[in-house]
């Protein structure tokens, strides 16, 4: 009986958090960037990407980050780049 308590328990933590996690901001370890005219998120991939990433992966969390719905960027737009891009 104890067991199953404690399988609901850490069920119910894991839901709780897993909930949060989905909609927390940006990493505080973030910078910010302004999109300048003609920007793609490639090219701002490349130009912040760490040394050894796939710049697929950096496009890919670049729009996973900023909860992009779209890969075309305004100029003004201002990004949030992870710096955790492995």
């Amino acid at each position: 009986m104890l067991g199953l308590w404690l399988v609901l328990i850490v069920s119910a933590l894991l839901w709780l958090f897993g909930a949060e996690a989905v909609s927390a901001p940006a990493p505080s370890d973030a910078a910010a960037v302004v999109v300048k005219p003609g920007d793609t998120l490639w090219e701002i991939a490349d130009r912040w990407a760490p040394p050894g990433v796939d710049l697929r992966v950096m496009v890919r969390e670049l729009v996973e980050v900023n909860e992009l719905q779209s890969k075309t960027l305004q100029p003004g737009q201002v990004l949030q780049i992870p710096f955790d891009s492995t």
